[in-house]
C-alpha cells in the first residue's frame, strides 16, 4: 500500500505525543490539516508538514504550495518553511532545480525558507520533499467544524494537481492513449494552478471548516470532512467543478477524478446564512465556486449521488489514483 494511511490504523497512534501541552488546541487527527497552538498574545501558531511522494517533477514547487495550503485553510496566512531534501543516491543534481522551484513558489506566497535538511538516501527511485510551514492567525478554523446544516463548497476543481502530475509523469502512456498533445500540454501547465492560500483567506472569516484535497481527492477529503466533525456529508457529482482536461485524461486511464489528488481545489463548509457571501467573494477575485452539498446529522460518511443516477457511501479511507496507477504501471514507459 502506498499513500496515505487509514483512519483506523492512525487513529490509535494519535495518543503517543510526547508531553501534554495545554497550548495545543488542534493536535494530531485525522482530517485535522495543521496544528493550531495558543500563543500568549492571544494569536495562533498553525504549524503543518507535508511531504511530495506520488510526483517526481516539479517537488520543490508542489511542497511548498501544498504545505501552504494546508496553514491558508486554518485561516492562517503562511509566512515560514524548512524544507527536507531526500535525494536518490548520486542524484545531487537535482538539488538546484528543487530548491529554485521551491524559491520561486514560496517567493509567489510571501513566504520565507528559513532552514532544512538535504541528504542523498538509499533505496529512493525519485527525490522525496518534505516541507513544514508555519503561520500565525486571530481566528482559526479546523476540519471538524463542520456542522449539520452547512453548505458543502468547491472552489477551482478537482484533481488539479492530479492532472498535471499525470501529464507530467505519464505523458508517453496518455500519448500512446490517444490523448492529444495539446491537452497533455495544457494539462501540465496546471501546477501553477495548485495554490488555495489565496481563495482560503478570503473566507477565512466565515467558514465553520476548510479543507485542502490531497491523496485521495475530494471524495477522501469530504471523507476526512465527515469524520474529523462527526457528520455525514451528501453531494452530487454534477455539482462538483471538473476541468476537460481532467476528464479527457481520467477517461483515457480509466481513473476517477474525484479520487485523484486535488491540491488547487478548495472545499468549505459554510453556514446557510453565509454561504451567499462566500460565493460572492470567491466569484469577485474570478474563481469558480459552486455550491456541492450538504452537511447532515449521521455517522461520518459521504454520500454521493452518481450522474447516472447511481448513489456511492464513501464510509473509509479512499485510495489516491496516482497511488494506484504506480502501483499498476510504471511512468515515462
Amino acid at each position: 500500500m502506498t499513500g496515505k494511511l487509514p483512519p483506523e490504523l492512525m487513529d490509535p497512534v494519535y495518543r503517543y505525543t510526547g508531553s501534554r501541552d495545554p497550548d495545543v488546541l488542534v493536535g494530531p487527527a485525522v482530517g485535522e490539516d495543521a496544528a493550531v497552538i495558543k500563543l500568549p498574545d492571544g494569536h495562533y501558531l498553525v504549524v503543518h508538514s507535508d511531504p511530495i511522494t506520488e510526483a517526481s517533477a516539479r517537488v520543490g514547487w508542489l511542497a511548498v504550495n501544498i504545505a501552504a495550503n494546508d496553514i491558508a485553510v486554518t485561516g492562517a496566512r503562511p509566512r515560514w518553511a524548512t524544507l527536507v531534501i531526500l535525494l536518490p543516491e548520486g542524484a545531487a543534481r537535482m538539488l538546484e532545480p528543487i530548491v529554485s522551484d521551491a524559491h520561486r513558489a514560496a517567493e509567489k506566497l510571501g513566504i520565507m525558507i528559513v532552514g532544512g535538511h538535504t541528504e542523498e538516501s538509499p533505496g529512493l527511485s525519485k527525490p522525496t520533499v518534505v516541507a513544514t510551514v508555519q503561520g500565525i492567525t486571530r481566528r482559526y478554523v479546523a476540519t471538524s467544524g463542520v456542522k449539520p446544516g452547512d453548505d458543502i463548497i468547491a472552489v477551482k476543481h478537482a484533481g488539479i494537481e492530479g492532472t498535471a502530475i499525470l501529464a507530467t509523469d505519464f505523458a508517453n502512456i496518455l500519448e500512446r492513449l490517444d490523448v492529444p498533445v495539446r491537452i497533455i500540454e495544457k494539462a501540465r501547465r496546471l501546477i501553477e494552478e495548485i495554490s488555495v492560500v489565496d481563495p482560503a483567506l478570503a473566507i477565512a472569516d466565515i467558514a465553520d471548516s476548510m479543507h485542502d484535497p490531497t491523496e485521495g481527492g475530494v471524495l477522501g477529503a469530504l471523507y476526512e470532512m465527515a469524520y474529523a466533525s462527526k457528520t455525514t456529508i451528501e453531494v452530487w457529482e454534477d455539482k462538483i467543478p471538473v476541468l476537460p482536461e481532467t476528464l479527457t485524461i481520467c477517461d483515457a486511464l480509466g481513473i476517477d477524478p474525484l479520487r485523484l489528488i486535488s491540491s488547487g481545489c478548495l472545499l468549505a463548509a459554510t453556514p446557510p446564512e453565509k454561504t451567499s457571501e462566500a460565493l460572492r467573494r470567491l466569484r469577485s477575485k474570478g474563481y469558480t465556486a459552486e455550491v456541492i452539498g450538504v452537511a447532515r446529522t449521521g455517522e461520518p460518511k459521504v454520500i454521493l449521488h452518481r450522474r447516472d443516477g447511481e448513489v456511492e457511501e464513501i464510509t473509509g479511507f479512499v485510495k489516491d489514483e496516482i497511488a494506484r496507477l504506480w502501483e499498476l504501471a510504471p511512468p515515462h514507459t
